[in-house]
């Protein structure tokens, strides 16, 4: 077997002809691999940026529903601070129907918990990150009002029902709630204001996009959309019911099935399990 071994140099040009060589093929692989990179991570932050703005479509549509019920919230808590008014006086709940609460936004990032867990994130630019970090914070703060205003209308859902003796202690919390539902209202709306305002920032969505998408929320939560928005029906005659739309007096179910009930439907789908 011929066995090749390595022969000397003769003299420093042969060394260095023979280095340099050597360098080029290492510092081509190298560029070569970084480019590879580079056009890898290009393409995922395009991808990223995509998604980005759909989810800055319909968080700026949330943003346009949330302020245009406000005035359906205002109107109703007017309604049911005169209801406590006048329960003060006659110490009775006057028959009053529920149609509701008020529509519920998502305020989030679907597309963020994605880019974060990923390397993403660290190769966008470093305004677009503390941009879109702070408007992350933002709609943190948005879902914690929006499961609080959840809570308060919760407290207040008790007062609907065919009427019935109320003491000075159910009042008491009564206006409790209802001067936090004001409170989670206000501060929900003010903030859905600045919303487009941090969205223009991250400049993933033109005049038009914001436009349209803003448009889309408002069209969405119209009153002829948003039963809330409607009128307050009647209470509901016959057994107690609960205000938010979960029946719990129906007839008991067999194991093995699961009965569904529709709210002012009064049909049953029996579903085997």
């Amino acid at each position: 077997m011929d066995i090749h071994k390595p022969k000397p140099w003769h003299g420093h040009r042969e060394f260095l002809k023979e280095y340099v060589i050597i360098v080029v093929g290492v510092l081509t692989a190298l560029g070569a691999e970084q480019a590879v990179e580079w056009l890898h991570w290009r393409h995922e932050v395009h991808v990223a940026r995509e998604a980005i703005a759909f989810d800055l479509k319909r968080t700026v549509g949330t943003a346009a529903a949330q302020d245009a019920h406000s005035v359906c919230t205002d109107r109703r808590l007017r309604e049911i601070a005169a209801v406590l008014d006048q329960a003060q006086i006659t110490k009775r709940l006057p028959p009053m129907g529920w149609s509701g609460n008020p529509p519920e936004g998502s305020w989030t990032l679907r597309s963020w918990s994605a880019l974060i867990s990923g390397q993403t994130l660290s190769h966008f630019p470093n305004r677009e990150q503390i941009v879109l970090s702070t408007l992350d914070s933002f709609l943190s703060r948005m879902r914690e009002l929006r499961n609080m205003e959840i809570d308060d209308w919760a407290a207040l859902g008790i007062l609907a029902g065919p009427g019935r003796p109320i003491t000075d202690g159910e009042i008491a919390a009564a206006r409790v709630a209802l001067a936090r539902a004001y409170r989670d209202a206000e501060q929900l709306r003010g903030l859905a204001r600045q919303t487009e305002t941090i969205v223009v920032e991250t400049r993933l969505l033109d005049a038009h996009e914001l436009d349209a998408a803003y448009d889309e929320g408002v069209h969405l939560d119209t009153p002829a959309r948003q039963p809330f928005c409607q009128p307050t029906p009647p209470p509901v005659a016959g057994p107690a019911r609960s205000p938010h739309g979960i029946d719990l007096a129906g007839p008991p179910v067999r194991p093995g099935e699961l009965r569904i009930t529709t709210p002012g439907v009064g049909q049953a789908i029996t579903v085997d399990k």
